[in-house]
C-alpha cells in the first residue's frame, strides 16, 4: 500500500525552467487527453498539499497552514469531485506538536494519520472524514511500544499499523468502532522484515515477511487475516540457498489468484540481478520464478543500443555457462494491477547518489536499515504508491537519487513474464527516492507515462502491437496564461481511476489579459487526463 504525492508539507520552492509548449507527434492509435484542470492560488511561503486520490469520488487536499487558534495549528481540507469542481473546503485543528506522516482512502472515508513529535513515539491521532456529509472524527490512539512505523492501511474502518518494535517486526490493528489496539500475533520474530502490508479487494489483508537469518532453508512467508486479524492463510515458500530476495510485494485479490512480485540477487548486495514471481499456494510447493533483467525485451532501452546489446550477448554466454550475468540494477517495485490478461507489474530503477556514508536505499542486513521507514532509512516504494506515509527528506542535504527508468511486465496467472516496456527518463535527479511514473492499461494497451516540468512523457505498448512514444504538454486554465516558472519538487503523476490519471505542480503564472492588478499569480494545479 509507497504514497503520492508528498507527505510531509513544505514551503513551496520555485526554480525557473524553460517552458517546452510544442507537441510533439502523437500516437496514431492512443493517447492521453485532457479532461480538466483545478487551480489553487497561493503564496510562495504557503506549505503545499498532500493528494489523495478517492478514485471515482475525487481527490482529497490537505496542507498544514500557518495559522493557529488556542493553541492549534490549522490543516485546510479540501474535497474535490471526480471533474475538480471543489465540494467542500474547511479549516481542522489539530495538536501543534502532531505532525502528518500517513493518509488513505478507504470509502466512504478519507484517513489522515497524525503522529506526536518523535519518529518512534507511542502517540497517534487518526483523522475520519467522511466524502458526501463531510463530518469530522477524531481518534487518539495510544499503544505500548515504540513503533518505528513502516506501513498504514485501512481496512473496512480499522486501521492496520505495520512496522519495528526494537528489531522484530510488528502488525496492530485499530478499531474505530470501539476505539480498541490490538496486537496482531505471529509476528516479533528475529531475522525477519516486514516487506509489505496489502488491503485485498475482499476486505482482508495480506502481510508478507522475509527471513533473514543464515539458516539453510529461509522463507518467503504470507499472512493472510480478516479485518478483524484473525488468521486466514499462512504459506511459508522456501528459498533457494544461493538466492537473496531485495523486494516484494503483493496482489490484492481482484483475481482469484495471489501473486507475489519483486527483485532478487545474489550475494550480499542490494543490487538486483533481476525479478521474481510466486503464486500463493499453501497447500503445495511453490517454485519462485526468477528473471535476470537482460532476458527481458525492454528495461536496457536507457542505454545506447550497441551498449545493450553487448550487455545481452555477455550475459546470454554467462548464463550458458550456468553463470549469473554480471548486470545488476537498484530497481524497487511500485504497484501492481491486475486485469484479465494477467498482473501488470511496475518498478522503477535508479541509482544512489549520496556522500551519506549510512545509506538511506536498502540495506541487507537489518529492519534498522531496512526496506521500509525506519529512523535511517527511507524506500517509499514497498508502501501502497497512493497512500505511503513515510516520504522524508534523506539525511544528508548532499544526498539524492537518480531516476533512470520505470518498467513495466506483465505476468500470467502462472507467474511467467509475457511481455514488458519501458519509459526512460530525462535529467530526474530526486532529493527523495520517491515514485517518478505511473501507467494505465485499457483495451490491453499499457500506458506509461512520467511529467517533467510542463510535459508528460507516455510510452503505449501491448503484446500485440509495438510500443510507441507520445509527448504532451499540461495544458492551462486559461489560454491568456502564460507559465514563467514551475517547481522542480512536488509535482508528478499517478493513476486515478479506471482510464484517467491526474498530474499536479506548482508554477507562478502571469495573466495577459489582467490589467490593473498584478498579473502575476502563483497556483497549485491539478490537470486530469483521459488514456483513449
Amino acid at each position: 500500500m509507497f504514497p503520492l504525492n508528498k507527505i510531509l508539507p513544505r514551503p513551496i520552492r520555485w526554480s525557473v525552467f524553460a517552458i517546452a509548449l510544442t507537441m510533439v507527434s502523437s500516437i496514431g492509435f492512443a493517447q492521453f487527453f485532457p479532461r480538466g484542470r483545478y487551480e489553487k492560488e497561493l503564496k510562495n511561503s504557503d506549505n503545499g498539499f498532500t493528494i489523495v486520490s478517492m478514485a471515482e469520488s475525487g481527490i482529497s487536499l490537505m496542507r498544514e497552514k500557518n495559522k493557529f487558534n488556542d493553541g492549534k495549528r490549522l490543516w485546510e481540507i479540501i474535497l474535490l469531485d471526480s471533474s475538480l469542481n471543489e465540494k467542500w473546503v474547511s479549516d481542522i485543528e489539530m495538536k501543534s506538536n502532531y505532525d502528518m506522516i500517513g493518509y488513505e482512502y478507504a470509502a466512504p472515508y478519507v484517513y489522515y494519520l497524525f503522529r506526536e513529535g518523535d519518529r518512534d513515539s507511542n502517540k497517534f491521532e487518526l483523522l475520519q472524514i467522511h466524502q458526501t456529509n463531510f463530518t469530522v472524527k477524531h481518534f487518539e490512539i495510544k499503544h505500548e511500544f515504540s513503533l518505528r512505523l513502516t506501513h498504514f492501511e485501512m481496512v473496512g474502518e480499522n486501521a492496520i499499523f505495520g512496522g519495528y518494535v526494537s528489531r522484530e517486526p510488528a502488525v496492530m490493528l485499530y478499531e474505530t468502532q470501539t476505539e480498541l489496539i490490538k496486537v496482531i500475533p505471529g509476528f516479533f520474530l528475529k531475522d525477519t522484515e516486514l516487506l509489505d502490508v496489502k488491503v485485498n479487494h475482499n476486505n482482508t489483508f495480506n502481510a508478507l515477511m522475509i527471513e533473514r537469518n543464515s539458516l539453510d532453508k529461509r522463507h518467503l512467508v504470507l499472512k493472510t487475516f480478516d479485518q478483524t486479524g484473525a488468521l486466514l492463510l499462512e504459506d511459508y515458500i522456501e528459498i533457494e540457498k544461493e538466492k537473496n530476495l531485495l523486494t516484494g510485494i503483493t496482489s490484492g485479490l481482484q483475481r482469484e489468484e495471489l501473486i507475489i512480485l519483486g527483485t532478487y540477487t545474489e550475494g550480499v548486495t542490494t543490487e538486483a540481478l533481476g525479478y521474481y514471481s510466486v503464486l500463493v499456494d499453501p497447500f503445495s510447493n511453490q517454485e519462485i520464478n526468477y528473471f535476470t533483467f537482460p532476458e527481458l525485451n525492454h528495461i536496457l532501452d536507457y542505454l545506447p543500443e550497441k551498449r545493450a546489446s553487448r550487455i545481452k550477448t555477455k550475459s546470454k554466454e554467462r548464463m550458458d555457462q550456468g553463470r549469473n550475468p554480471d548486470y545488476k540494477a537498484h530497481v524497487q517495485p511500485v504497484r501492481i494491477s491486475e486485469t484479465d490478461e494477467g498482473f501488470y507489474f511496475l518498478s522503477e530503477m535508479y541509482e544512489p547518489v549520496s556522500s551519506n556514508p549510512r545509506p538511506y536505499w536498502n540495506n541487507y542486513y537489518s529492519p534498522y536499515y531496512g526496506y521500509g521507514f525506519t529512523p535511517y532509512s527511507y524506500n517509499p516504494f514497498l508502501n501502497r504508491y497512493s497512500s505511503s506515509p513515510y516520504s522524508v527528506n534523506s539525511m544528508d542535504e548532499n544526498s539524492s537519487t537518480k531516476m533512470i527508468e520505470s518498467v513495466l511486465l506483465l505476468f500470467d496467472n502462472r507467474g511467467k513474464v509475457l511481455w514488458d516496456n519501458s519509459l526512460k527518463f530525462t535529467d530526474e535527479k530526486r532529493y527523495t527516492l520517491e515514485q517518478t511514473s505511473d501507467f494505465i492499461v485499457k483495451d490491453k494497451l499499457a500506458f506509461i507515462g512520467y511529467k517533467k516540468e510542463q510535459e508528460i512523457f507516455a510510452s503505449v505498448g501491448s503484446q500485440a502491437t509495438q510500443h510507441e512514444s507520445d509527448t504532451l504538454s499540461v495544458p492551462q486554465l486559461k489560454d491568456s496564461d502564460i507559465v514563467r516558472y514551475e517547481t522542480e519538487e512536488d509535482t508528478g503523476i499517478r493513476f486515478w481511476y479506471r482510464d484517467h490519471l491526474f498530474v499536479w505542480g506548482y508554477q507562478s503564472l502571469r495573466d495577459q489579459e489582467r490589467r490593473g492588478d498584478d498579473p502575476i499569480r502563483y497556483v497549485f494545479y491539478i490537470n486530469k487526463f483521459e488514456a483513449e
